[in-house]
């Protein structure tokens, strides 16, 4: 039996909206090796909830796209089961 997991995207939502890490860091005002820290995390960091309404507003306002984001683009949800199911 697997265990549950917050996929953490970042990554995937600044390519997509094309958003440079340099940008984000300046921005932010925060090192660009924490950027690349949070950008490479696989689960979800240990971050408070002013840090991520931090980043979800720096990347709507640097985006390149007409798109906003939310908290809740930056992260998915794995259950526990998903491979019991998929061979079920």
């Amino acid at each position: 039996m697997g265990r549950a997991s917050i996929r953490w995207k970042m990554s995937e939502v600044m390519a997509r909206h094309r958003v440079k890490g340099k940008e984000l860091s300046d921005y932010l005002g925060i090192s660009a090796n924490s950027i690349s820290a949070l950008k490479n995390a696989l689960i979800m960091p240990e971050i408070g909830g002013d840090r991520w309404e931090q980043i979800t507003q720096a990347i709507n306002n640097l985006s390149k796209i007409e798109e906003s984001i939310t908290p809740f683009d930056l992260i998915e949800y794995i259950p526990e089961d998903r491979t019991t199911e998929e061979k079920t």
